[in-house]
Formats: structure tokens, sequence, C-alpha cells
């Protein structure tokens, strides 16, 4: 009864007349343009040139607005600098598909062609000139394919392609000179119908019956204390990993508003196969407040599926901060705040222990209300408890101590900023 209690509410609230495509195969309609109202193809890659450098960008259009972005950021790692070689909120027809079953995407002298499992891309701004061949070493993979490969986004969906390891190889020119680099990269295309402005316009879909009962099998619900926040599951937390073995991660979750409650997904990429782990527990080892949501930059995470997986990831270099202002009454503004780093672990399967560490770009994006960042955590002991209460907009921490045995009481204010 439990159990059909929970698939019945989750069903309610989720999205309910869209259309779904059976994704067993890579290619067809798959690589390039739909008609929806928001699509975007991304690509992430580590390189070693002159320098180390990591690269983020994608080719995205919007029909809210309507417009097209071309996001494009690079990392210096060697000096700590950070490139925003951007456009944002151009004319919707800036951005140019004229594809359906392979990319050819053109954004002002940038581009993106190709089909799996080679791509060219070419990045061109603020006198940046980026070259790069991009050869697919994994297969690619849905999100969730197995459960129909529809995500929610508020009472919208999405459907979300990925490949988790490619190999890099090209030349960037920047300061007045050309460098030839290799390296590792990461490819995504994303698409689907979805609102910023307002996150519960849309409707429910019976085929999150499929994502229900996944998340119903792999949840891993915690009572040893209770946090409620407005982390909530309008934002993400996503990262992608380059292993030094040659293995790879993706990682994403869904922040709920009680934290006891993950809802996230983990695939390792492991030089053969792309193994599943839908039992993903995070904490927030350390983060900043930034314009009123709160910002995690170190994240332990334990996952268990095909063996477990145990990680460190954490932000190493400037970040680069993307703001949107929000045309609703709730909802102030959008905030995408990524940021590359180094992760540190092991992956233990069938007895045998395995270490790892790498490099990760890690994004956090957060949807700020008109309360901004508050939290309330509840922790029970034995002889009483502690209570913990944040607001970003009041700019206070409240913090409560009680026991019985002996009687104590230690309450304390502190300031966030």
């Amino acid at each position: 009864m439990k159990k059909i209690t929970v698939l019945l509410t989750i069903i309610f609230i989720l999205p309910v007349n869209a259309s779904y495509d059976k994704f067993n195969e890579w290619g067809g309609n798959y690589e390039g343009c739909h008609e929806c109202i928001r699509e975007w193809w991304n690509v992430d890659a580590f390189i070693e040139a002159d320098k180390n450098y990591s690269i983020t960008m994608s080719f995205e259009y919007e029909k809210e607005t309507p417009a097209s972005n071309m996001f494009f950021t690079l990392f210096d790692w060697d000096e700590k600098k950070v490139y925003n070689l951007s456009s944002y909120n151009d004319d919707f027809s800036t951005l140019k598909c004229s594809e359906k079953s392979s990319l050819n995407l053109t954004y002002k002298n940038s581009w993106m062609r190709g089909k799996y499992p080679l791509y060219t891309l070419h990045l061109e701004s603020k006198g940046i000139i980026l070259d790069m061949k991009i050869t697919a070493e994994a297969k690619p993979k849905f999100v969730v394919e197995e459960q129909g490969g529809m995500l929610p986004m508020g009472f919208g969906y999405y459907k979300y392609a990925f490949i988790p390891k490619c190999k890099a190889k090209g030349t960037l020119f920047i300061d007045g000179s050309l460098k030839e680099f290799e390296g590792t990269a990461y490819y995504e295309h994303v698409w689907g119908n979805w609102s910023y402005h307002n996150p519960l316009k849309g409707n429910a879909i019976k085929y999150y019956f499929k994502l229900a009962d996944w998340w119903w099998k792999n949840k891993n619900i915690s009572l040893e204390s209770l946090t409620i926040s407005s982390n909530n599951p309008f934002g993400y937390d996503w990262a992608w990993i380059a292993f030094e073995n040659g293995w790879s991660i993706f990682y994403g979750v869904i922040p709920f508003w009680i934290g006891e409650i993950p809802l996230g997904v983990v695939y390792l990429y492991n030089g053969e196969d792309i193994v599943e782990f839908g039992k993903v527990n995070y904490e927030y080892i350390n983060g900043t407040f930034y314009n009123g949501a709160y910002i995690p930059n170190k994240i332990s995470v334990v996952a268990e599926g095909k063996g477990k997986l145990k990680l460190v990831m954490e932000m190493k270099n400037r970040p680069r901060i993307y703001e949107d202002e929000l045309k609703s009454f709730y909802w102030k503004k959008l905030i995408l705040y990524e940021c590359p780093g180094f992760t540190n672990g092991w992956y233990e399967n069938n007895g045998e222990k395995i270490s790892l560490s790498g490099k990760c770009e890690i994004e956090i994006e957060r949807q700020v209300s008109i309360f901004e960042y508050n939290m309330l955590k509840i922790t029970p002991h034995s002889d009483g408890f502690e209570l913990i209460f944040l607001s970003y907009l009041m700019n206070v921490i409240i913090t409560l101590q009680l026991f019985f045995n002996p009687l104590s009481i230690n309450l304390s204010f502190s300031n966030i900023r």
C-alpha cells in the first residue's frame, strides 16, 4: 500500500501528455534538431597544450524568449584564469541547424558537424580560436533509457543523450600563438519541453510510471536527520569526470526539498561498458553563498549498483557564472555556476577495489525564489536534538541544541555574510 501511494503521488505531480520515442539506437533523428521548446548540444574537454586547459561549450536555442546562446568558456588550470567567450540572448535565427539525421550547426563564425562516432568543432570568439576533432570511445547513452528515457523538469520533460568518453585532438589559437593539443572529451545532446520561467507549466505522461518505479527500486532514504531546504527539484547538480585510468563518469542529481530523499543517477564507463548506479547519496562538504543561492563546491558521493562507488569532487579554479533574470513573480533568477576541479575515490566490485583519481567538471544550476536560500535541519539524539535554521534573505543562522540528561540549552545566532 505504501509503494502504491508513493507511485501515485509522484505520477500525479509530474507531466502527462508527451510523446515517447524508443531509444534503442543512436542516430536517425537523434543527432540533429527537434521540434521542441529548448535544445542544446554540449562539449566538455580536458586538454594539454603548452598548459593544462579545459573547455566547456554549448550551442542552445530556446523559444520562450525566444533566443539563441553560445556558451564558451576556457579555463586555464595553470594560471587559474577564466576566459568567458560566450554570446548570450542572440536572435533566435543565429543558431542554424540544417540537419536532423546528422549534426550540422552554425553559430556566427563557430560551428559543429558530424555523426557518431566522429565530430568536428570550430569555436571562434574574442580572438581565441579552437579547432577540435572529437572521436567517441564509448557508446552513446540515454539517461534512464530502460525506464523510458524521459526526465522531469518541473512539470515539463526532456531527453538526455550523452557520450561519456571521447578522444580530443586539435589546435588552440590564444595570446597570438597556435598551440596543438590532445585530451579527453564528453559530448551531450538534450532536448525537450520545459520552462524555467514557469516550472509548473506542462503535462504529465504515463511513462513516468517507469521512472517512479525505477526510483522506488533504487531509493536510499535516510531518516537519521530531517533537512528541508529551498534546493528544489527545478535545479540540478551535474558533473563529468575523466579518470587517469581511462574511465569516466556522468553524475546527475536533482536536489529535493527534503535532503534525505536523494534522486540521482551515476554512469561509470569502465573502458568497455557503461554501468548504471541508481542508488545515489551525496553530501555537501563545503560550499559558498552566491546571490541568494547556496552553491556546493565540494561534494561527497556514494553510489551503489553493480558494485559500490565512492568519490569526493571539488572545484579548483575560478568559476564561470551565468545568471538569467526570470519572468516570474515567484522565481527571481536562474544561476549556472560551473568550475573544473579534481576528484578522488574508489570503485569496489566482486571483492576488487580500484582507486580512482582524475579531473572533473562540475556544474550547479539553481533557480532562486523571492525567499532565496533557506534551510532547516533537525538532528535527533538519544537525549535531545539539534536544530539549525538558515536564511540567506534574513542573513541569519540560528542554532539550537537541547539536551535532557542533564538538561542543557544552547542557542546561538550568526550572520551568513
